[in-house]
């Protein structure tokens, strides 16, 4: 499968988890350049365009997903998943930015009650996306299936000391979206001369200040966030 998006940073705060993702040099910026792939998202996930979405010009991501930055696509669908798992709080909150034109680098911020949960949800959303921008086809993602994964791969995390599980109740993986695959791949220009993973995940402390709102470029303040 094509690969539209690809993770090329994550890095875990206090508060918030930020992923770089990256857009494929010769794939759509806009969900407006291919209407057929944002409605196989729209398809798998109808109660998407009912997400509060306030910065793009409307109150509900209906009003903008026709014509949206495919990464504000992606933090949606990524909040419908966190919010389908029970697991994220009330609110699951989200906002996009653009950080790098020529490379199509945007920042992903998400809401981060536990970071397994949230870069589990991140990969499953591009491995979605991914399928969508792709063409579709068999087999169709279980939505369903994918939230059920998460939900194991979070309970059968252990703390330090505790007994390891047996196993996990549902595997994340497989033809139905993994957990784990939307992860990087190496690419030529990916960036990694400035610390951009080009095989695996780059986790670190956040070594930059978090945009105040009025500072965000191109779409402004973006906040989006499904109320359960």
């Amino acid at each position: 499968m094509a690969q539209l998006i690809v993770i090329r940073k994550v890095v875990v705060g206090a508060q918030y988890l930020t992923a770089t993702v990256q857009v494929a040099p010769d794939g759509p910026l806009y969900t407006s350049e291919d209407l057929e792939a944002t409605t196989r998202i729209y398809n798998l996930m109808p109660s998407i365009v009912d997400q509060a979405c306030m910065g793009d010009g409307g109150t509900v991501f209906r009003d903008v997903m026709g014509d949206t930055e495919v990464a504000h696509l992606l933090e949606h669908v990524t909040i419908e998943l966190l919010a389908r798992t029970n697991l994220a709080g009330d609110v699951s909150v989200g906002r996009t930015w653009l950080v790098d034109e020529p490379r199509r680098l945007y920042d992903v911020q998400l809401a981060c009650p536990d970071d397994a949960l949230v870069a589990g949800a991140l990969s499953s959303a591009v491995w979605l996306v991914n399928w969508a921008f792709a063409g579709g086809g068999a087999p169709v993602p279980d939505v369903d299936a994918t939230v059920a994964g998460l939900v194991s791969l979070v309970s059968g995390l252990v703390a330090p000391g505790e007994q390891e599980p047996d196993g996990l109740d549902a595997p994340v993986g497989g033809a139905d979206g993994a957990a784990d695959a939307g992860a990087p791949e190496a690419s030529d220009g990916s960036g990694a001369e400035d610390g951009y993973a080009g095989d695996g995940y780059a986790y670190g402390e956040p070594d930059y200040d978090e945009p105040a709102d009025e500072d965000l470029p191109d779409r402004g303040p973006s906040m989006s966030y499904k109320v359960l």
